[in-house]
């Protein structure tokens, strides 16, 4: 069956979605919640462990923007600290570690800067994983709704048949049921219950006795 939401695009509101709390689905706990009622499928999968990866990329940006500030300070106090020798006591060495953490600083500065421009970047990725995740959330979940109300509908047709049918058995079952004491208290009276007896014996197949598992049981097994 084709369902028509498999191609069509999606637009959804991001006001809406902010106001009901839907932020990063893989962090949501309502989302997660979807797949312990449903198994996840491959595609869904897919998004979600690209989402993930962006978050933990984004945390590692986070991390190394928090470990800049400390790293820059302690090469400013490194400077102040060789200042007076390098100057007032014409240090060569000192110059040099002086060099060397401006030089640091500057880089530090530089990586803040572009820290900044990949953060603002990622969150750009994220919002689109994030939006892409819930598309393909929308038409799986849907598509697994429709799929599981076709086979309901199937199997209530089914039902319906069955329960005719088996209407229909147990009116065929009712016109077989006939009261034969009347028969049989005529044939014992006209020939006795010997003869009588022989003719169930000839006539009538005597019901085969079977134990629990369905299996034919002997006369010597019930003695």
């Amino acid at each position: 069956m084709l369902f028509p939401w498999r191609k069509q695009k999606l637009d959804f509101n991001i006001a809406t979605l902010k106001k009901n709390d839907i932020v990063i689905l893989t962090l949501d706990e309502r989302w997660n919640t979807l797949f312990k009622i449903i198994p996840i499928n491959s595609e869904v999968k897919k998004h979600q462990d690209y989402l993930n990866r962006l978050l933990a990329k984004e945390a590692g940006l986070y991390q190394e923007q928090k470990n800049i500030e400390p790293e820059k300070i302690k090469h400013m106090n490194r400077i102040m600290m060789l200042t007076t020798d390098a100057f007032d006591n014409n240090s060569e060495e000192a110059k040099k570690s002086l060099v060397e953490s401006k030089e640091k600083i500057e880089a530090l500065n530089k990586r803040a800067q572009e820290l900044e421009n990949e953060i603002f970047q990622m969150k750009d990725k994220i919002r689109d994983a994030n939006f892409k995740l819930l598309d393909v959330t929308v038409r799986y979940v849907y598509d697994v709704m429709t799929t599981s109300r076709e086979k309901q509908k199937k199997l209530d047709r089914e039902l319906e048949k069955t329960k005719k049918r088996l209407k229909k058995l147990q009116t065929e079952r009712q016109n077989l049921s006939t009261d034969w004491t009347e028969i049989y208290s005529f044939f014992h009276t006209l020939l006795g219950s010997d003869e009588l007896t022989k003719l169930d014996q000839l006539f009538l197949k005597p019901e085969e006795k079977k134990d629990e598992a369905g299996n034919p049981v002997s006369d010597e097994n019930n003695r």
